[in-house]
């Protein structure tokens, strides 16, 4: 399983987790699914939550409003949602699993105070993972099927990959076509 994340999704992520850091961010993902992947085209915040450092929680009435006008989008789907867990592990709690829809995608973006630089990179476990100028981040993906299973998905983002915090360069050894096109 992968999931395509586009550069909007990306930006959505971490300016979420950014926003509220050392509490947990929430959102939803719309795009598309099918054969194996997800395309995922916008990550939407939901602003009435009520936030911890552990968990975070929808309101009710506002996420009810919000269900319902995605459910008349003609062009998108609702494919999952997402949310952050400050300075721990992109993993899900039992919780998380517990509240997955099967069939979704659910996201976790790691957020935590930057040790080092680091450069967007693939991970060998299928995360995306790097760091903007204060925070150190890993996108990670999830799916459930519907007897329960939880499976790890692969994250794809091109844009990240070519993401130049303050001017710095992709390292040489970075493959040609991921490196960020320059403008003469």
């Amino acid at each position: 399983m992968q999931a395509y994340l586009s550069e909007h999704v990306f930006w959505a992520l971490l300016v979420s987790a950014i926003e509220v850091y050392k509490k947990e961010c929430y959102g939803l993902l719309l795009g598309y699914r099918g054969d194996g992947r997800f395309i995922v085209e916008n990550a939407i915040a939901v602003q009435k939550a009520e936030r911890h450092a552990t968990w975070v929680k929808a309101k009710d009435d506002s996420f009810r409003k919000i269900l319902s006008f995605f459910k008349n989008l003609p062009h998108l789907d609702l494919i999952g949602d997402f949310h952050s867990h400050p300075n721990a592990l992109p993993s899900l709690s039992k919780d998380d699993v517990e509240t997955m829809r099967p069939g979704d995608l659910a996201i976790i973006v790691e957020i935590r105070d930057r040790a080092k630089e680091q450069y967007w990179r693939y991970n060998e476990d299928g995360t995306l993972s790097g760091s903007t100028d204060d925070h150190f981040l890993k996108i990670a993906a999830f799916t459930r099927t519907r007897k329960g299973k939880v499976s790890p998905v692969e994250i794809l983002c091109p844009f990240a990959i070519g993401f130049d915090i303050k001017g710095r360069s992709v390292p040489e050894h970075a493959e040609p076509s991921l490196k960020p096109k320059r403008k003469r």
